[in-house]
């Protein structure tokens, strides 16, 4: 089973800017705040549809490090990142932009993956998790517009 968040905003920017800054994945921290991620290391070489990530995450007590990869990198139009903890709980990112004109329409969705010990911890959890959602998404917004375009 799985806690999702899904959530939409317009940036006032253009998909082009929010693709890049949603590619910049060793920056995940300065914006992915509420969700706990505070380091990420990218293989070798540039970005690619398969690069792999390791994610270290502090959130609710409990330090892990998640080893990803990047699931989608399609310029101006997707991104998309999943990885997996080491006792099973997986996490899958996944970003679709839709150009506006000058703006772009982001609709963002975070998954949780749970192994069954952890199922307990699901309606506690599921509420947290898409208020954290909502304060990254919202925090992204604002570092996007605070950047003269």
């Amino acid at each position: 089973m799985s806690i999702e968040a899904r959530l939409e905003t317009t940036i006032g920017r253009t998909a082009q800017d929010v693709f890049a800054q949603l590619a910049a994945v060793e920056q995940f921290p300065e914006w992915l705040v509420a969700s706990g991620v505070v380091r990420v290391e990218l293989e070798a070489g540039p970005l690619k549809e398969g690069s792999r990530l390791r994610i270290e995450q502090r959130i609710a007590g409990r330090a892990t490090t998640l080893e990803g990869r990047v699931t989608a990198l399609e310029p101006a139009k997707r991104f998309g990142v999943t990885a997996k903890d080491r006792d099973g709980i997986s996490v899958d990112l996944e970003a679709l932009l839709t150009p506006e004109g000058a703006t772009c329409r982001l609709r963002w969705s975070v998954r949780l993956g749970l192994p069954l010990r952890y199922r307990l911890f699901e309606s506690m959890a599921a509420p947290e998790v898409r208020r954290a959602a909502e304060a990254d998404l919202q925090r992204l917004k604002r570092r996007l517009e605070a950047v003269a375009g």
